[in-house]
């Protein structure tokens, strides 16, 4: 899919052709003018509009086959080997999506954007996520509350002996009750398949023939492809797991194949209504007055906000919080039930009673979050003792470093 992305946007993965506000690189109808002079390839892409619809749908068909002939039937396979993990690991059993892929002029997401309840669909707002530093390694000041949200955000370093993780703890506010959330790809397919008749359609065509899964149609939605799948896992007993088993390590595994063939699908159909010779970026101008502004989408791992403060045409604060962050944050008390996501879904697990099985077992709760936590990994001493300090010039080169002994 790289290669895929590199039609319209430039090079990839490591592309720079993605801008604030649009695109370099022209979706074109008619060719470069000269195609070997590198003074256009800023101008157009390398292929006319409809060359790179058939080399786009191309490449696409053969990740939708993978994902057809592959992918799911091995998530298929390993559930049915492994059943068990369909009835363990459950956690929060709340779970936040923001959605994503707009479909229309009016918004319409394809992912959709809601917070579940175990399996009741609800509505949520940005102005209730905060953010706790209990038992993280931050601090907040002596006057402001237990939480902040991220426009008052605080990422101000400490160790200190209650602490246990570099992530702070995000939760959704009802009244003065701080909810657990999980968020990723079960989030987003238990989300949309609660939407009901808000469901768009895909279809599995393509190449002049129809791939099904075990029956399931041509042209479907979310939910028939859920259910669908779920009665391929036939180890769990007759008709496969239901819906409230998707809570579990396998659930989320087969969340994250089936999404995949969903938005692939769709994908197929996006294509073709991409618009060419249209503009590819439009002008924002830096606010004068202070202002705020905050972003919330799906990354891969899962629910992603961006929440920034400018002030004298300047950034003064920008705070985001990560899937990563929601899935493993640490917990706000001493309750069991304010432990983050995946913290929770490790509890009272069976892991075996050897350890080569308990490290395994644990590994297979854990893995399905996909956890990104780089951003989360420090070096310190015991003492919690700074060790280095340096500050980055604008060219990325580490200046006035110090050593402490």
């Amino acid at each position: 899919m790289q290669t895929a992305g590199a039609l319209f946007s430039g090079r990839q993965p490591i592309q720079n052709a993605m801008v604030p506000g649009g695109v370099t690189t022209l979706f074109s109808s008619t060719y470069p003018i000269t195609p070997n002079s590198a003074s256009h390839y800023d101008m157009f892409g390398p292929f006319n509009a409809s060359d790179t619809k058939v080399r786009f749908k191309s490449l696409l068909n053969d990740v939708r086959s993978f994902i057809n002939t592959k992918y799911i039937p091995d998530v298929v396979a390993v559930a049915n080997s492994y059943s068990i993990f369909w009835s363990t690991g459950a956690g929060c059993k709340r779970l936040l999506s923001y959605g994503d892929y707009p479909t229309d002029s009016s918004g319409t997401l394809f992912m959709k954007r809601m917070l579940v309840n175990t399996l009741a669909a609800a509505t949520f707002s940005q102005a209730d996520i905060k953010e706790y530093v209990d038992y993280s390694y931050y601090m907040y000041g002596v006057l402001d509350p237990a939480n902040l949200h991220p426009f008052d955000g605080r990422t101000d370093p400490k160790m200190k002996t209650a602490g246990y993780s570099w992530l702070k703890a995000p939760r959704l506010m009802n009244g003065t009750v701080a909810q657990v959330c999980e968020v990723g790809p079960l989030a987003r397919m238990v989300a949309t398949h609660l939407s009901g008749a808000n469901q768009q359609t895909v279809s599995q065509t393509y190449g002049g023939l129809a791939t099904t899964l075990g029956g399931l149609p041509a042209t479907y939605n979310a939910s028939q492809l859920v259910l669908t799948a779920l009665s391929l896992c036939t180890a769990y007993g007759v008709g496969g797991p239901g819906l409230a088993q998707l809570y579990s390590p396998l659930g989320r595994h087969a969340a994250r194949a089936l999404e995949a063939k969903y938005v692939a699908d769709g994908m197929a159909l996006w294509v073709d209504q991409l618009t060419p010779d249209a503009s590819c970026y439009t002008y924002k101008r830096i606010p004068k007055q202070i202002s705020t502004g905050y972003g919330l989408v799906e990354g891969p791992r899962g629910a992603l906000g961006h929440w920034i403060k400018i002030e004298g045409k300047k950034i003064a604060k920008y705070q985001c919080i990560v899937p990563t962050t929601w899935n493993a944050s640490p917990r706000t008390s001493a309750s069991t039930s304010t432990y983050g996501a995946a913290e929770q879904s490790l509890i009272g697990i069976p892991i075996g009673t050897n350890a080569t099985d308990q490290i395994i077992n644990i590994l297979r709760a854990l893995h399905p979050f996909d956890f990104c936590i780089a951003c989360a990994v420090h070096v310190v001493n015991p003492e919690g003792k700074e060790l280095l300090k340096f500050a980055i010039d604008p060219e990325g080169k580490p200046i006035n470093v110090s050593v402490s002994e």
